[in-house]
């Protein structure tokens, strides 16, 4: 029995039982769907999670070969038919409860299952086998991009939710800081599931100005994604086309050129080699990014003496300053001489600083835990007794 003569002896089964509409369907070989793309082994640059020492790359399924708001029917021979891999597939995008018919030739069996209990399913008796994947529809699209965007829409759309569509972009600019930021506390604390959930907050932030703007007509969803998209090809010709580049220095040399590019083209003329540093970043992020601009225009020092000279420089200035207007500016200058100190030693300040900050917050919630187990407030003990359990708190953080 040649695969023609196959598919359209099961397709008939399933078409005089009524299963489907055959004019509104989708239809693959087994071995079409679960095909991969076979991936060469790394000669130059290590995916990341090899690169990272974290397992074995897996490539993700893109375009996932499935169209899952129309019908699908999956035909094959019995041999051909993998439950366990056909399952994880399905799994990417389908709920676990998703209903599924599986017939069987010659005996034209038909039963159904969940997409749950596919992998563990007993293979039918014959010779054929087809599946038939029901469409979703978008409020059942549960891990699809286009439920998340249906969700947004219906929000801000007629009917919708009466506090998000009285919201404008400047209302909202708090939110996306904030989404930001717990999405950095996950980072900073290492809690994979907490980032999960916190990226999710900023997607939805990009989805909802997105949203905001493609009805006031100034740009769509799709605007968005075409524009990063295009740019990141652009700026990886090394990726994307045939640049050659031997260490991750050149690649951020070939990106700023390709930047500078970029603007020329669009029109957009800087004056300064410090445009283009946001002012609404925070103080530190701002001036790191200040330094990092300076010196890449030639504005740095020679020696990293020179940097320590001007951190005492300044410190002195501000032990000096006689008002509280000239320590304003003498503690500002003293951060920013600092900041250009962190790029010298090749620290991150923003991640010193936040690193810092845990670390004060640890120590000094174990002197409260302290205190409270004597029965006391802070305001009951002692700078002796305080600074002790401060010592003890830092010596059990070095121990972890």
């Amino acid at each position: 029995m040649n695969s023609s003569v196959s598919f359209q002896a099961i397709f008939q089964v399933v078409i005089e039982h009524g299963l489907i509409d055959p004019t509104a369907v989708q239809v693959f070989a087994i071995e079409q769907v679960l095909q991969t793309v076979p991936v060469a082994p790394a000669s130059r640059v290590l995916p990341w999670v090899e690169q990272q020492g974290l397992g074995s790359y897996q490539p993700p399924r893109v375009p996932f070969p499935l169209a899952t708001h129309t019908t699908a029917f999956i035909w094959g021979s019995v041999a051909a038919f993998n439950g366990a891999a056909l399952a994880t597939l399905l799994g990417e995008r389908y709920p676990l409860y998703h209903p599924l018919t599986i017939i069987s030739l010659p005996t034209k069996t038909i039963h159904t299952c969940l997409l749950s209990e596919l992998a563990s399913a007993p293979l039918p008796d014959g010779v054929m086998v087809g599946v038939i994947v029901p469409a979703l529809s978008l409020p059942h699209d549960q891990r699809g991009f286009d439920r998340l965007r249906w969700v947004i829409t219906r929000l801000l759309g007629p009917d919708g939710c009466p506090w998000d569509v009285r919201q404008t972009h400047q209302s909202l600019r708090q939110h996306l800081l904030e989404e930001v930021y717990e999405a950095l506390e996950a980072l900073d604390t290492g809690n994979m599931t907490a980032l999960c959930e916190e990226l999710g907050d900023v997607l939805l932030q990009v989805l909802v100005h997105s949203e905001m703007a493609r009805q006031a007509g100034s740009f769509s969803l799709e605007d968005v994604v075409q524009r990063v998209a295009d740019k990141l090809i652009f700026r990886h010709p090394h990726v994307f086309a045939t640049t050659t580049v031997d260490h991750p220095q050149q690649v951020l040399q070939n990106w700023h050129q390709l930047k500078a590019q970029e603007r020329l083209t669009e029109g957009k003329i800087r004056h300064s080699a410090l445009d283009g540093v946001p002012s609404a970043l925070p103080a530190l992020a701002m001036a790191q990014a200040l330094t990092q601009k300076a010196i890449q225009a030639g504005f740095t020092w020679q020696h990293l003496d020179q940097v320590w000279a001007k951190v005492d420089e300044e410190l002195q200035e501000l032990r000096t300053a006689m008002d509280m207007s000239a320590r304003q500016a003498e503690l500002g200058d003293l951060l920013f001489a600092l900041v250009t100190l962190a790029h010298w030693l090749r620290i991150d300040a923003e991640t010193a600083l936040r690193e810092a900050n845990m670390r004060y917050k640890q120590r000094f919630q174990w002197v409260e835990q302290m205190a409270a187990q004597s029965g006391r407030t802070l305001q009951d003990c002692s700078l002796t007794e305080m600074l002790a359990w401060w010592t003890e708190a830092k010596v059990m953080g070095s121990e972890q």
